[in-house]
């Protein structure tokens, strides 16, 4: 199954109103999306969020990976991954360069499960096709009250969720505290509230004073609560609360995972498949993560993670965004979006990922 032509572009696909996180304002989402065509007449397809550097992505692909690709055996995954990885360590390493080669590597496993008419979670080994979700949603949106932030979370249980997360970090303790009080009075205590930092907190005695204040209304779990890079002060918090922290989205390779693992930073980990290095890499995290009994709650992309969490024992959560939430906007492009029931989610069954793209609206989206 040799690689005959590689294919990327950049798309942007604007919300109907900004939201923000503790750290960045959101107009958009960005995303870069590859596609491998073999001498068989298959074409296979992954994708990776932006954050404003797709475009980049798409010049990597052109400069640095196209010609690694080319000719190559899509059944040779580890071996193209591998050499990938070699190339643009100098210019990449993590960041941009690996989500490319993370999308690249989505794209060579949906052309293994089209090559086998199979479902990647098959190939793979399926423990279980029921996951859980939790809704995300809580931003920051502005002159939002606490009424509509209580509303947007009871229509959450109302579509049968049992957990969904907040946006914390932003705005005060005491004015986190308020919000997060007000969901969980009104929503009571058999629904789960995940709580999200994204960073925000400057450093661990920040963000443990925070947490003393809010763990009161007794949070599932604290996210991000401090920049990612900062390891040493995750494990700090981690060992300092009764509620467990998360993390991983923006972390990258088994290696960088088996430091959260030894320093004890992280109860769960946030391996993203779009980020971390490809299905390939999150299979490895997740598996290093199932020998230390620490679950995994895969970021974002439900579209890959359902097909890779239903084949791990450690599968804690899936994350999913309503569209009516307006912030998660990929479903535009796509003929079969995804749809959870009742807080729970069920993979693809057609081959490969399964997913069917809507061509006009990825020429509409597409930039650069």
């Amino acid at each position: 199954m040799k690689i005959t032509k590689v294919d990327a572009i950049a798309i942007s696909i604007p919300l109907p109103a900004p939201v923000a996180d503790a750290v960045r304002r959101i107009t958009h989402r960005d995303h870069y999306l590859v596609r491998l065509t073999t001498d068989d007449g298959l074409t296979g397809t992954g994708f990776t969020l932006g954050y404003d550097a797709s475009l980049a992505m798409v010049s990597m692909t052109d400069t640095m990976f196209r010609p690694i690709l080319l000719g190559g055996d899509a059944f040779h995954a580890e071996a193209l991954w591998a050499e990938m990885y070699r190339q643009s360590i100098q210019a990449g390493r993590r960041g941009a360069a690996l989500r490319a080669i993370s999308a690249i590597d989505v794209a060579l496993w949906d052309l293994r499960g089209l090559y086998a008419r199979l479902p990647v979670m098959k190939l793979l080994g399926v423990h279980s096709t029921r996951m859980r979700c939790y809704a995300t949603g809580g931003y920051f949106r502005p002159g939002e009250s606490l009424d509509s932030l209580v509303r947007e979370f009871q229509t959450y249980r109302e579509a049968g969720f049992t957990a969904a997360k907040l946006k914390v970090g932003k705005y005060s303790p005491r004015e986190d505290a308020a919000r997060l009080g007000a969901i969980r009075k009104a929503l009571g205590d058999d629904f789960e509230i995940l709580l999200d930092a994204n960073g925000g907190w400057p450093d661990s005695n920040t963000a443990i004073a925070a947490m003393r204040r809010l763990e009161e209304h007794r949070p599932f779990w604290i996210e991000e609560p401090v920049r990612a890079d900062n390891v040493s002060a995750m494990a700090r918090i981690a060992g300092a609360l009764d509620t467990p922290v998360a993390t991983g989205e923006l972390e990258a390779t088994r290696w960088a995972f088996a430091g959260l693992l030894e320093s004890r930073a992280a109860d769960i980990l946030q391996p993203d498949a779009t980020v971390c290095g490809g299905p390939g890499e999150w299979l490895r995290i997740a598996h290093m993560a199932a020998a230390f009994d620490v679950p995994v709650a895969p970021h974002y992309n439900w579209d890959v993670h359902t097909q890779l969490l239903a084949t791990v024992p450690n599968g804690l959560f899936i994350e999913y965004f309503l569209r009516s939430s307006e912030v998660k906007m990929f479903d535009a492009v796509l003929e079969n979006p995804m749809e959870a029931r009742d807080g729970f989610i069920e993979p693809r069954t057609e081959p490969g990922f399964g997913w069917r793209f809507r061509e006009n609206k990825l020429q509409e989206f597409r930039i650069g």
